[in-house]
């Protein structure tokens, strides 16, 4: 089985996941529009710091994979594999910590605010390896 043909059927059953969750959000009003509204140096509900964590996860996600892009290329071929085993790896180490991490709140309201402070906090921790590493191989 290629990829494309996996990524076509992990397509095709999400879908319907994200139309069951997506309907109630449309019933509220527009999301989007609420979420530019959120001060997240005060949030009032569960609502607002899920958002507000999403928002603190995305811009440190967003500044690890700016440092994994300077880092690669200047890495010789070997070391590049033995960086994406290592990204893949805390991928999975990262997902799982903060599941557990999140788990006493399972099912309830806070659930989504944990993990995403959880995959915050182990992301900032992570763009700080990577740019030592980066550090590292630019002085030498």
């Amino acid at each position: 089985m290629n990829l494309r043909s996996t990524l076509q059927k992990i397509a095709f059953i999400s879908l319907p996941i994200l139309g069951i969750v997506a309907v109630p959000n449309l019933a509220r009003g527009n999301s989007y529009e609420i979420a530019q509204n959120v001060n997240c140096k005060n949030p009032q509900t569960t609502s607002q710091m899920r958002i507000c964590a999403g928002r603190s996860y995305e811009t440190a996600d967003q500044k690890l994979n700016q440092v994994y892009r300077q880092l690669k290329p200047k890495l010789r071929a070997s070391q590049q594999k033995r960086l994406v085993d290592a990204q893949t790896a805390w991928i999975q180490f990262r997902d799982k910590s903060c599941a557990f991490e999140a788990g006493d709140a399972e099912g309830g309201t806070l659930e989504p605010v944990l993990k995403l402070s959880c995959l915050t906090d182990v992301t900032q921790q992570r763009v700080k390896d990577l740019q030592r590493y980066l550090e590292i191989v630019t002085n030498r």
